[in-house]
């Protein structure tokens, strides 16, 4: 049996879909769902179980996957790291796992999680063992490049890469080959956001990952909410690598650049 635990996003959807194709048993713990309950009861016609969750009760979770016989587990959406701020009332087994772990980077985290799993006898579920069909062929999917843009991407897609490598973010933000934001804990709108208004127009967004980045958990994500918040002019390209990120929705994703005449580049 498998169990997705669900973040916030499209991406929990996108795997029931591909679950339900494959013809999988499974189940969904959704850990916000005032996000995506509704949609996740809708794409699966209310026929696959779902037991929501919250963040802070980690037994509750545990005793969910033990009740309901996993044998695998597929970690999937996004979880706000900036929730480690609040004032969260864990319970105890949440207190210890965090009292054990040495920092509280991406990695470590997921790695500690991914340790617990394995006590417990459930592997995990590689994101691109389930959404491999997500990612897009290297190529230009609308607009168009010229000398100084593949400077830019290059130079984006190396810094991206690098900080990823540093488990600081995915995303950087570049204009004339100079960084403009970086991402952090504050996530990808908000980084976007701040390069857009030190840079102004022609921005160019990169997003990378090590070649040692996990594809159980971690690949980053593009779809059409990534350009929800832009105007015309303010960004000249998306780049990402084609084998390392999921693009979510393509078709809506590519209309909606192409109406802003933003470049998009798989590289």
């Amino acid at each position: 049996m498998i169990g997705i635990i669900a973040g916030t996003g499209n991406l929990p959807i996108e795997a029931c879909v591909s679950l339900l194709q494959q013809k999988k048993q499974f189940f969904i713990i959704p850990l916000f769902p005032e996000d995506n309950l509704q949609q996740l009861e809708s794409v699966t016609k209310k026929q696959i179980p779902i037991f929501p969750k919250t963040i802070a009760k980690a037994s509750d979770i545990i005793k969910t996957l033990q009740s309901q016989k996993t044998t695998q587990v597929l970690l999937i959406g996004k979880v706000d790291k900036r929730n480690l701020l609040k004032k969260i009332k864990f319970d105890w087994f949440g207190i210890k796992f965090f009292a054990r772990i040495t920092c509280q980077s991406d990695k470590t985290i997921m790695e500690a999680i991914l340790a617990e799993f394995k006590k417990l006898g459930i592997s995990i579920l590689s994101q691109k063992d389930v959404l491999g069909n997500l990612t897009v062929p290297p190529g230009i999917l609308t607009g168009k490049i010229n000398e100084q843009l593949k400077e830019n991407i290059e130079f984006g897609i190396k810094a991206a890469e690098n900080i990823s490598h540093y488990d600081i973010g995915q995303t950087v933000v570049v204009k004339d080959k100079m960084i403009l934001a970086v991402e952090a804990i504050e996530g990808t709108d908000n980084c976007i956001k701040r390069g857009i208004e030190i840079g102004k127009e022609d921005v160019v967004i990169c997003k990378g990952a090590t070649h040692t980045q996990s594809k159980k958990y971690d690949l980053p994500t593009l779809g059409p909410q990534s350009l929800e918040n832009l105007r015309q002019g303010q960004v000249k390209a998306i780049a990402w690598q084609s084998s390392q990120t999921f693009v979510i929705q393509k078709e809506e994703f590519v209309a909606r650049a192409k109406k802003l005449k933003i470049t998009l580049v798989s590289m």
